[in-house]
């Protein structure tokens, strides 16, 4: 391992879900493991930067697109300059560890692929059904472990869970301005009591909010 790695401790992490649309990140790599970071960040709006002397032709079509723009050239502890977010992912060791301690310097958050003790964050295993995001880690210690326990729970959650979700995130509003927070948490509670999922499952949207307006006005009275 190079002198000049900077080692973070392996201590217990602190788990967060990361709004990252219209944030600044940097992904340096032009590899297929860089292209995997960009397709995630961009599914999050992330405002993306590729720095790399070549890139995959899938990475090329994503930056052609307008997605995501990419500099040229090998990487520079400059390029972090109005960066929040770091992401390295190349095959050159040097490379990986000088952006790992160029972060470490500026106080921003980095991840460096397959190299958990440079990192500052790691990358779960993620599930996502709509709204609904089920991430699964190991602080970095077995990510094989981490994806293979998240495919175990895909067939546990169903893709209407995430119709379900669009369907209570529309009733918000209305809660909050209408109901008192005990009742509140009532109707959230009975909201839960399967008849709306159900009807969800069997196609009808309709009888779903059929149920959760019953809910509604029993609260009301």
């Amino acid at each position: 391992m190079p002198s000049c790695a900077i080692l973070f401790a392996m201590s217990k992490t602190y788990p967060i879900a990361l709004v990252v649309a219209g944030r600044a990140v940097l992904v340096v790599g032009g590899g297929e493991v860089a292209a995997r970071k960009v397709k995630g960040l961009i599914e999050c709006e992330a405002r993306l930067t590729v720095v790399a002397p070549q890139i995959i032709p899938e990475l090329a079509e994503l930056c052609e697109s307008g997605v995501c723009s990419w500099v040229e050239k090998s990487y520079e502890a400059s390029d972090l300059e109005g960066i929040e977010l770091v992401f390295a992912a190349t095959n050159d060791e040097d490379v990986n560890v000088r952006v790992s301690r160029d972060a470490a310097e500026q106080k921003l958050f980095v991840n460096v692929a397959d190299r958990p003790e440079l990192c500052t964050f790691y990358l779960p295993s993620v599930l996502r059904r709509g709204s609904l995001s089920i991430a699964v880690s190991t602080d970095g210690s077995s990510p094989l472990t981490a994806r293979l326990i998240r495919e175990s729970l895909e067939g546990r959650v169903d893709a209407e869970m995430g119709v379900f979700l669009e369907l209570l995130q529309s009733w918000r509003p209305q809660i909050l301005a209408t109901l008192p927070e005990d009742r509140r948490r009532l109707f959230w509670e009975r909201a839960h009591d399967g008849q709306a999922y159900e009807a969800i499952k069997q196609g009808s949207l309709d009888e779903a909010q059929a149920a959760l307006t019953r809910h509604y006005e029993e609260l009301l009275r």
